[in-house]
C-alpha cells in the first residue's frame, strides 16, 4: 500500500458522525414574531426544512412610538428564545444562527436585550441592517422560486420595515427598506376603531410620501411578476380567500386585485374584535392589518400589479443560505471525511495553512511504523489516533515562525478548538506534536507531567515514532513509500521501499532515532529494501 493512502485507511474506535449534511436553525426575531426553522443543508448548497416554529410576540408594538421595549415583551421573547432554544437541541441542530431586525435595531434599550440574551441562554443575536435585511430576504426567494433572466418585485411587510427587492436569478438591482412596517404604521396614524377618515387620510399621505419615490424606482427596472413575503402577505392572500394548500398538496397563495379590493374595503369598516372572527388573520394582526392592506392597495395602484404571489421563503431561510455560502468548504469537508474528530483536526490543520504533503506523508510513516512495531509496545486503536493526529499537526506551528516551531504547535493544539477530544486526550496530540524534534519528553515539562501515566506512554512511543518519521521526509519529498520492520531481540530492522534516492531521509532518521531506543529498548536501523 503506498505511503499516501495510509492515512486514509485508518479504523478508529471513536464515534463517527456518517452524516454529508449539517442540520441548522435559523432564528428571526422580528418586530412582530419570533420565527425559528430547523433545516438540513447539504454539501451542494441545498436546504431542505424539517421544522419550523413561530410565536408571536409583539417585540414592537410599543418600541415604535417610544423607542423602548417593554418589559413584559423582553420576558416574552427571552421565553420564547428558551424554547427554541430547546427545541432546536431535541431536533439535533448543531448550530442556531439568530438574527434580530428593526425593533431591536432601533430600541434604545435594543441593546440590553441582546445582552440578556446571551448572559441567560448563550445565544448570540446579530443585529441585522435593513439593508441586509432586503439582501437575506432576496436570497430565500431566490432560491425557494426561479426568478430566471428577467427582473421581478419582492415585497416582505414586517412589523417594523418593509423590504423591497427587485432582481433576478442572478443578482439583485435594487434592495430598499423603508420603515413602514404594519405595527409601526399602526402605532404612529390608526387612531381610532374603526379607523376614521382623518387617520386614514394621514396614513394614505405618508404612504404617497415614501412610496411615489420608491415606485418610480422600481418601475424604471420593469418587474415582470410580483412576490411577497411574510406573515402580513401570507395572511392577506387566506383572507382573499387563497387556500395555502389543498389535497395536503404545496400550493402557492396568490393576492388577487379585486378580492384585496373588497377585503380592505370591509377591513375600512371593521373594528378590531370583528376582524378577529376574519379566518385567516393571526389573532395578534388584526389591530395592523388594516395599514399592511392598505399598503398592499397602494402598491397594486401604484404599480398596475394583477397579483401577487406568496413565497413561503422568508428571512430565516436566507440566514442559512448566507450561511452556507460562507461554509460550503465545511460541508464538503464533511462528505470527504464523515469522521467528526478527524474533521475536527484537519479543520485545525487547515487554518493553520499546514504543510499538507509533507504532514500527511509523515503521518503515514508513522502509522506504519506503529503496526509493524505493535508486539514492542503493545498500544490499542485509540493510541494509535491520538498519535496519528499529533502526526498531522506536527508542523503546524510553522504558522507562527520557524523557530521553536514544535512548541508553537503545542500551544496551537492546546488552544485550537478541537471538537469531541477529551483535555488528556488534547494534550496527547499536543505533546506528540511538540516532541518531534529537540528535547525528549522531560519530567519537568509543565504539560506532559499533567497526563496520567498510561497517556505518557503514548506520548513517549508517539514521539519516538514521529522524530523517525519525520526525518524519513527529510527532504518533503515523499521519497517513502513503503516500510516494514524486523523485530529482533537486540535491534529493529527498517526496510524501506523507496521511489528514488533516499539517503537524505535515512539520514535523518538516524540522526533522531535516539529517544526510540530510550523508549523500546533497542536502536533501530534502516535499509533500502530488495526490489
Amino acid at each position: 500500500m503506498p505511503i499516501h493512502a495510509l492515512t486514509h485507511s485508518i479504523r478508529t474506535s471513536a464515534k463517527t458522525d456518517i452524516r454529508e449534511s449539517l442540520r441548522l436553525a435559523a432564528i428571526d426575531v422580528g418586530s412582530n414574531s419570533i420565527h425559528m426553522i430547523v433545516a438540513q443543508a447539504d454539501a451542494d448548497g441545498g436546504i431542505t426544512t424539517l421544522w419550523r416554529l413561530k410565536e408571536m410576540v409583539g417585540l414592537g408594538r410599543l418600541s415604535f412610538p417610544s423607542r423602548r421595549l417593554s418589559q413584559d415583551a423582553i420576558e416574552r421573547a427571552v421565553a420564547v428564545l428558551a424554547r427554541f432554544q430547546q427545541a432546536a437541541s431535541q431536533r439535533q441542530a448543531e448550530k442556531i444562527i439568530a438574527v434580530a431586525t428593526s425593533a431591536i435595531r432601533e430600541a434604545e434599550n435594543g441593546g440590553d436585550f441582546l445582552e440578556r440574551v446571551r448572559r441567560e441562554l448563550g445565544l448570540y443575536l446579530r443585529v441585522v441592517s435593513a439593508r441586509d435585511e432586503a439582501r437575506l430576504i432576496y436570497l430565500a426567494v431566490r432560491h425557494a422560486m426561479p426568478l430566471r433572466s428577467q427582473n421581478q418585485l419582492v415585497i416582505d411587510i414586517g412589523g417594523g420595515s418593509v423590504e423591497f427587492i427587485v432582481g433576478h436569478g442572478q443578482n439583485a438591482a435594487l434592495l430598499e427598506s423603508r420603515k413602514l412596517g404594519a405595527a409601526r404604521m399602526t402605532a404612529q396614524f390608526v387612531k381610532s376603531d374603526p379607523i376614521s377618515e382623518h387617520d386614514l387620510r394621514q396614513l394614505l399621505r405618508h404612504y404617497d410620501k415614501e412610496l411615489t419615490p420608491l415606485c418610480a424606482q422600481i418601475k424604471a427596472l420593469r418587474p415582470v411578476k410580483a412576490i411577497g413575503t411574510s406573515g402580513t402577505l401570507e395572511n392577506l392572500a387566506t383572507m382573499c380567500g387563497s387556500e395555502p394548500s389543498a389535497n395536503g398538496q404545496p400550493q402557492a397563495q396568490i393576492i388577487e386585485r379585486r378580492p384585496l379590493e373588497k377585503l380592505l374595503a370591509k377591513l375600512l369598516e371593521s373594528r378590531s374584535k370583528n376582524r378577529a372572527r376574519i379566518r385567516g388573520l393571526d389573532d395578534q394582526r388584526q389591530d395592523q392589518i388594516v395599514a399592511g392592506a392598505a399598503l398592499v392597495g397602494q402598491m397594486f395602484e401604484r404599480l398596475n400589479l394583477k397579483r401577487i404571489e406568496i413565497c413561503p421563503a422568508a428571512l430565516r431561510e436566507g440566514i442559512l443560505l448566507d450561511y452556507l455560502s460562507r461554509h460550503l468548504p465545511d460541508l464538503a469537508i464533511r462528505r470527504e471525511v464523515p469522521d467528526a474528530r478527524r474533521r475536527s483536526v484537519l479543520d485545525l490543520a487547515r487554518r493553520c495553512h499546514w504543510h499538507q504533503t509533507h504532514s500527511q506523508q509523515v503521518a503515514g510513516i508513522c502509522m506504519k511504523l506503529f503496526d509493524e512495531l505493535r508486539p514492542l509496545h503493545g498500544l490499542g486503536a485509540a493510541d494509535r489516533e491520538l498519535i496519528e493526529y499529533g502526526a498531522l499537526l506536527h508542523d503546524i506551528g510553522l504558522h507562527i515562525g520557524p523557530s521553536g516551531h514544535h512548541k508553537h504547535s503545542m500551544y496551537l493544539i492546546l488552544h485550537g478548538d478541537l471538537k469531541n477530544f477529551s483535555d488528556d486526550e488534547i494534550k496527547v496530540i499536543a505533546n506528540v506534536a511538540r516532541y518531534h524534534r529537540k528535547s525528549p519528553p522531560r519530567a519537568g515539562h509543565g504539560v506532559y507531567a499533567s497526563l496520567p501515566g498510561r497517556f505518557q506512554r503514548v506520548v513517549d512511543v508517539g514521539a519516538a515514532l514521529m522524530r523517525i518519521s519525520d526525518g524519513l521526509d527529510r527532504s518533503h519529498s515523499s521519497v517513502v513509500q513503503n516500510l516494514r520492520c524486523k523485530i529482533g531481540a537486540r535491534k529493529v530492522k527498517c526496510l524501506l521501499v523507496t521511489k528514488s534516492d533516499a539517503e537524505l531521509e535515512i539520514w535523518g532518521a538516524r540522526r533522531k532515532m535516539d529517544w526510540f531506543q530510550d523508549v523500546f529498548g533497542r536502536p533501530i536501523s534502516f535499509e533500502l529494501a530488495q526490489r
